[in-house]
């Protein structure tokens, strides 16, 4: 077994290690198979090191297969670091990628330019413990480490080793998550709660440090019975959170992608001035404007199935034909109306849009049923935290239904979902990753 890693400090870190193991992939000679937790670590600086230089990485490694010598294996990824960007600098430069050699079965290399295991690896608990994820009863041919790994305490607190290196809740394997940051008075299970600056500033980066890679910011609440907000006031109240948001988040290890869940045309056109990167529509762009919007940019367009928004309880779908045959109608003939207006194809996400036109059976039917979905070719995207469909097993308050969606979620993330949308972060993450240990390896996919 070979084990690779593979770190980044430069622009967008998660991309930056993503690309890296696509094109890992696509050299159809390296197999790239299971994918360890990602671990971040500050920099290693010489004394000279400029303050420019002093960003915090993001590592992984990774399990492959290949018939390669290890000469070509380094070959190989040293065209892959070329062909990304990497620039032949200082030593201890920042870097847009970085993909190491660590261990090769029981193979023992020392030559220059190539050794076999990696000559810092005992130093560095940003490649080990990585390592010791994939393979955990590793043994180095020359040393013994277990005193070494007592002396860097826990993997997930970064308090005792170097480099202040911790594991991170975040997964490039199994499903993504989108934390939900509503800062509207009237939600269905948080309203009010993040309706001022400080608080929703505090709840971004909660759910960023427990595993969000893209935060979903609204502004108007669309439960059944919601009153209306004019874009106007949904504005007012989303324009502090994005600039608060752009600086706030200089200082994270990972930024996260911003989304607008919105169905006004003027409030994303607003939006999109400050950067974000998605449109979550949740009226499935009806609207030609939002629509022309999205083709003139290069965001994300979230696409929801709805019957009207906000939803109505009396409003759903009719019994016949097949409500997955009903709902993949819809979504291609709106899909066709994005794309004949330009927007590309790869900038489309579907939401089968729970709890929107459907009743709580018709919600749990297309949760089974999520797989039909795939013949979008598209991303797909679930929203069903907290949801009133979930009365069908519980009779718990609307906060107090964590647990169901983290179970929900598990199984999604075992069915391939692209993209969850929750509010209890920390606790989803630790579903995505116990049902990621249970993907056999040649059936998982990087996205």
């Amino acid at each position: 077994m070979l084990i690779l890693s593979l770190g980044t400090n430069l622009g967008d870190s998660l991309n930056n290690i993503r690309l890296g193991l696509q094109l890992l992939q696509k050299s159809g000679t390296i197999a790239p198979g299971q994918i360890s937790p990602l671990y971040t670590s500050s920099a290693l600086l010489p004394a000279y090191a400029p303050v420019a230089w002093n960003k915090p990485y993001l590592n992984l490694a990774v399990a492959c297969e290949t018939d390669l010598s290890p000469l070509e294996v380094l070959k190989l990824i040293k065209q892959i670091e070329r062909e990304m960007g990497r620039e032949e600098t200082q030593r201890w430069a920042p870097r847009i990628i970085d993909i190491d050699i660590l261990a090769w079965d029981s193979c023992v290399i020392d030559q220059v330019g190539l050794k076999i295991p990696h000559v810092e690896l005992l130093a560095r608990p940003f490649a080990l413990w990585p390592l010791l994820d994939l393979w955990p009863d590793w043994q180095h041919p020359t040393t013994d480490f277990t005193g070494l790994l007592r002396r860097w305490g826990s993997r997930y607190t970064g308090d005792q080793a170097p480099c202040g290196t911790k594991q991170l809740h975040h997964r490039l394997e199994g499903s993504a998550l989108v934390g939900i940051l509503n800062i509207t008075p009237d939600s269905f299970s948080d309203g009010g709660k993040f309706i001022s600056l400080p608080n929703a500033l505090a709840q971004a980066e909660k759910l960023v440090r427990e595993g969000a890679e893209v935060l979903d910011i609204g502004a108007e609440s669309t439960r059944p019975g919601a009153v209306p907000v004019q874009p106007e006031a949904e504005w007012a109240l989303l324009k502090p959170v994005l600039l608060g948001l752009k600086e706030h988040s200089k200082q994270w290890v990972l930024k996260p992608k911003l989304s607008i869940d919105t169905r006004h045309y003027t409030v994303a056109e607003s939006a999109l001035l400050l950067g974000i990167d998605w449109i979550n529509d949740v009226s499935g762009f009806c609207d030609p404007s939002m629509r022309a919007l999205a083709a003139g940019s290069s965001v994300k367009c979230v696409v929801m199935h709805n019957l009207g928004v906000p939803a109505q309880k009396n409003v759903v779908l009719a019994p016949y034909p097949d409500i997955c045959e009903q709902i993949l109608n819809w979504a291609e003939q709106r899909f066709d109306q994005l794309l004949n207006t330009g927007v590309d194809a790869h900038q489309l996400i579907f939401d089968i849009g729970i709890g929107f036109g459907k009743t709580a059976q018709h919600s749990l039917f297309l949760l089974k049923n999520i797989e039909k979905f795939r013949s979008l070719n598209c991303p797909l995207l679930v929203g069903h935290s907290r949801k009133s469909f979930l009365n069908l097993i519980t009779e718990k308050s609307f906060p107090d239904r964590d647990f169901e969606t983290a179970m929900i979620s598990y199984q999604l993330a075992a069915k391939h979902v692209d993209y969850l949308r929750v509010h209890n972060v920390g606790l989803n993450a630790k579903a995505i990753a116990m049902a990621t240990r249970f993907i056999p390896a040649d059936e998982l996919v990087i996205a």
